[in-house]
Formats: structure tokens, C-alpha cells, sequence
């Protein structure tokens, strides 16, 4: 009898466990407490969880069946986020939770809650189908509590500041450059000189401008004859201080070179797809000046 009743006690457990880590709708996926549809790839071993205010840093991407939404590799820097509580159960807090540093998992959802429970939409993009599925895939880098982050963020930064010194003065070297620097940071070195008097205050600049990285790549340009110049008004904030600036030391019809640090550029944060501590060089055609009040 007791060996019947062990027996009988032994069968539960596996089909509880086989049930309640294989029901998952979706083939070749196991269905987690908290409703996530979910496969494993790799376990690390760490035990180490997030927990709300934590920030985790991760590699991710989500699909359609046949088509990339999203994938953080193809940004310049990994994908860090606080830790928050989940919007719908079996969403992408709920299967961090379930992850380690160094574990990396896929999931499955329904892109109609991504998009109106997550994104909070009125309703779903015209390239969705209702009721499509949504495929995450997770690499777990690290999590870290907020003094950790903050330290490591310095961190970064300041590694980030030093890098763009070392390609500035490597640019400033192989470019030849014997300008020195503004007390702002400014390299201003004129192509072509113009006539008459530098803008004011509130007078309209027509401009063509090319911008670029130090690498050589293009960020913007409207050199080409067929496209209208910009009109700048001078003073008001347009792009960054140092093209400002620069553009404050030209004369109508001067061409010149502006090398912009991202102190008086980008900042630390960057902007318009520019990554913090990124040097930048203008290339400036002040067309004309129209003086204000005329």
C-alpha cells in the first residue's frame, strides 16, 4: 500500500512539473509562472535577479515571422533600461525576470499587446495582422543596482571623452592642421574669404553646409547646387554653438572649416543619431547675409 501510495506521489510531481513547464500554446516553447512563452539557449549558472529600480543591460531583437522590427547590435552601444513592472502579463519585464547575467532566452508574445500595451497605441500599425506573433530573442548582459549603473556610466563617459581627445588630435596630425583652437574649442579655418561685415544678431544667413564625423561620415549636406541654401537666422539656436560661432566670424561669400568638439557640439549625450563625444567638422558657404530690420 505504501509503496502504491509513493508511487502514485512520485507520477504526480512529474506530470505536475512536465504540465506546468510544457503547456505553452506554442511549439517548442515552455510556459513560465508569470505567463511567459519562453525556450531557454543558454544558462549561465549566476542566481543573480533584477528587481524593480535595477537597470539591466542586454542584447535584444524582436521580429515578425518574416521581418526584423528591431535589434540593439546595430546600435553603437549596449542596450541599458531600468528594470520596471511588467504592462501585460508574459511581456519582456517578465522574462528578464526570469533570466540571469549570461543567460539568453527567446520568447514569443502577441505583437497587439507590444503595441497597444507597451506602446500604448489607439490602435495597431497597418503592417500588423491581428493576433500576429512576436518573436524576442535576449541575451542578458548585466544588471546593476542605481549606484552601480551611475558608476559605470561615469565610467563610460569618461572612456568615451578620453577616446574622442585621442581621434581629434590623431585627425588634427594627419590632416596637417596648424590652426589652434578657440578658448572654446573651435578649430575656424577659412577656405575662401567674403566681403563686408560678419552677422548680427537676428540677421537671416543664407548657408550651404556640409557636416561629418571625423571618420567621414556624412551626417548632412546641402553643397548641391540644385537645393535650396539654409536660412540661419544668427543668434537663435540652430544646430550646435560651435557652427554658431563659426558661422558668427564669417562674411558673405566666405567658405570656411569648422571643427566642432562635442563641448560645444553634441554633448556628452549626443543628438540627431550622433553619439556624446563626438567631434564634428562643418564645412560652411556663407551665401548672404540679409541684415535685420531691412
Amino acid at each position: 500500500m505504501k509503496r502504491h501510495l509513493f508511487s502514485f506521489i512520485l507520477i504526480s510531481i512529474i506530470l505536475t512539473y512536465f504540465t506546468s513547464c510544457s503547456d505553452s500554446k506554442y511549439p517548442g516553447y515552455q510556459l513560465s509562472d508569470n505567463g511567459v512563452n519562453y525556450k531557454f539557449h543558454h544558462k549561465s549558472g549566476e542566481t543573480l535577479k533584477a528587481e524593480v529600480g535595477n537597470y539591466v543591460s542586454l542584447n535584444l531583437r524582436y521580429s515578425l515571422e518574416d521581418s526584423v522590427l528591431f535589434n540593439s547590435k546595430d546600435l553603437n552601444d549596449i542596450l541599458t533600461f531600468p528594470y520596471a513592472e511588467h504592462n501585460f502579463e508574459g511581456d519582456l519585464y517578465d522574462a528578464i525576470s526570469l533570466m540571469s547575467p549570461g543567460d539568453s532566452m527567446s520568447f514569443v508574445i502577441v505583437a497587439d499587446s507590444f503595441y497597444l500595451k507597451t506602446g500604448k497605441l489607439q490602435e495597431l500599425p497597418e503592417f500588423i495582422t491581428p493576433g500576429e506573433l512576436m518573436y524576442y530573442d535576449i541575451g542578458l548582459i548585466k544588471i546593476e543596482n542605481t549606484k552601480e549603473y551611475q558608476r559605470s556610466m561615469l565610467e563610460k563617459q569618461q572612456k568615451k571623452k578620453k577616446q574622442e581627445i585621442s581621434k581629434l588630435l590623431k585627425y588634427i596630425r594627419s590632416n596637417e592642421i596648424n590652426t589652434s583652437p578657440l578658448e572654446s574649442g573651435l578649430y575656424y579655418m577659412e577656405i575662401e574669404k567674403g566681403k563686408g561685415a560678419n552677422p548680427k544678431e537676428g540677421d537671416i544667413c543664407k548657408v550651404r553646409l556640409e557636416v561629418s564625423e571625423l571618420d567621414g561620415r556624412l551626417l548632412y549636406s546641402n553643397m548641391n547646387p540644385d537645393l535650396e541654401p539654409l536660412e540661419v537666422v544668427y543668434g537663435e539656436d540652430f544646430d550646435t554653438k560651435g557652427f554658431m560661432q563659426g558661422l558668427g566670424l564669417m562674411k558673405s561669400g566666405s567658405k570656411s572649416q569648422l571643427i566642432v568638439p562635442s563641448s560645444i557640439g553634441v554633448g556628452s549625450l549626443g543628438m540627431q543619431g550622433v553619439d556624446g563625444y563626438t567631434t564634428l567638422i562643418y564645412t560652411v558657404s556663407l551665401e548672404e547675409i540679409k541684415i535685420s530690420g531691412k
